[in-house]
């Protein structure tokens, strides 16, 4: 007698890095005893997949956990089990105060989940959150989560810097890369599967091959992903600056299939700010380094990232701040205000009041928005390489050019064309008719 499939739903949240991760849980358990629900209102089992690096985050994974939490008082699922960084953090107090949870999934268990779901299904209370040091490979199942056109690749793990603000070392270990066999096999079997780009990711993806023999491997694994029929684009995120070597940015210049375009968050530029963060690297060398990366590679779009309202951030550090924004035009840019946690960050003295954070922030942003409508405006009248994402309802389509990373950067809005076919998930060229703040519009250039 077959045994009817046993249903699992999935919430993930935080970054891209967590998305892989949900995509490998998954993916482990797509198999006959199991199959996807579509809705966590009518599931066996939930899990949900957290992320715990900032307030705002913690915050929003707690409210997650008590919406399945509720579900399952209620009788709409039978078992709830909590993966990722909030558990491998806070596993004690989640424990005590949500007594709903019936396993804890640290970021180092995810290989175990069959196990673990086998375990709750049969009415154990699970908590695994002793190790940190898992890393998958290309063997490793994945349920994709984002359409087939794109992916995200995981080229390392966990982090050997100790920034003051960040506790992702203490979450997911040292920095651990992949071969880079390993990578290299996986994209092409995404791409076997309809991918189109590629998007790069670790806590420090520059930093990628530095643990394995000392040498910073990235322009190697470019060149190889280079090589790759079939795909179309290659792109970085999540860059830190220390290690962004000329070899680096060579093999972005001189690439065909590589974005130009480099995801690197400074977090700030006052040297006392950088110093108290420990970034491991002070103005005058990311001055140099924003310059070089121009001249290296025209027309790079560069996203980056900063922390106002850090413990000690005085009005004349934000002023430096504010004024280095101006200057440098970057054409992505995003502000995090600081939030106090568990980081070394929250010991020091001369924390900032919320409101200032939030006033601060809002300036730069208020900049930005006009850096980054000047920089779009440069793109009126000339024609552009877009990776369309999907067709609207009301007609037309949304696309993605190489200088928007999937989910956080700007968009595309392209009129139907009055003949030809379109189809997402493919390369077109767009003549560019008008622009906005963050997002363009444009016509496709019909052959």
């Amino acid at each position: 007698m077959n045994r009817k499939p046993i249903s699992v739903g999935m919430v993930s949240l935080g970054c891209p890095k967590n998305l892989v991760d949900s995509e490998i849980m998954l993916g482990l358990l797509k198999t006959s005893k199991y199959r996807l629900a579509s809705d966590m209102n009518d599931c066996d089992v939930a899990l949900i997949n957290t992320c715990a690096f900032i307030e705002d985050s913690r915050k929003e994974s707690i409210d997650a956990i008590l919406e399945l939490a509720e579900l399952k008082k209620r009788g709409k699922i039978k078992s709830l089990i909590v993966c990722g960084c909030l558990p491998q953090k806070y596993h004690k107090s989640l424990k005590e105060e949500i007594g709903e949870i019936d396993a804890m999934v640290g970021t180092g268990e995810y290989s175990k989940i069959d196990e673990i779901v086998d375990s709750v299904l049969k009415g154990d209370k699970v908590s695994r959150v002793e190790d940190t040091r898992f890393i998958y490979d290309h063997s490793a199942p994945r349920f994709s989560l984002t359409p087939a056109h794109f992916r995200y690749v995981k080229v390392g793990e966990g982090c050997d810097h100790r920034c003051t603000f960040c506790i992702i070392p203490q979450l997911r270990g040292d920095y651990r890369s992949r071969p880079l066999e390993s990578i290299e096999t996986e994209v092409r079997r995404f791409v076997s599967e309809g991918m189109k780009e590629a998007n790069l990711i670790s806590q420090d993806t520059s930093y990628y091959g530095r643990d394995l023999g000392g040498q910073y491997l990235l322009p190697v694994l470019l060149n190889k992903l280079n090589a790759i029929e079939g795909l179309g684009w290659v792109r970085l995120l999540y860059n830190h600056p220390f290690h962004m070597t000329d070899e680096i940015l060579d093999a972005i210049a001189g690439l065909e299939k590589i974005c130009k375009y480099v995801d690197i968050p400074l977090q700030h530029i006052s040297d006392r700010m950088l110093k108290s963060m420990k970034r491991g690297i002070l103005k005058d060398k990311t001055m140099a380094l924003i310059e070089r990366m121009r001249v290296k590679i025209p027309d790079l779009a560069i996203r980056t990232t900063f922390i106002v309202g850090y413990p000690g951030e005085t009005e004349e550090d934000f002023m430096e701040l504010y004024r280095f924004v101006e200057q440098a035009k970057f054409e992505r840019l995003g502000v995090f205000t600081y939030s106090r946690g568990d980081d070394e960050g929250s010991r020091l003295e001369g924390h900032i009041p919320e409101q200032f954070k939030i006033e601060r922030r809002n300036a730069i942003m208020a900049l930005q928005q006009k850096i980054s409508m000047e920089h779009n405006r440069k793109w009126v009248g000339k024609r552009i390489q877009v990776l369309v994402e999907r067709e609207e309802p009301a007609g037309g389509f949304v696309g993605r050019t190489y200088r928007d990373a999937p989910e956080i950067d700007g968009q595309v809005f392209i009129h139907k064309p009055v003949s030809g076919k379109i189809t997402a998930g493919d390369f077109y060229n767009v003549e560019i008719k008008s622009a906005m703040e963050y997002d363009l519009t444009g016509e496709f250039v019909m052959p």
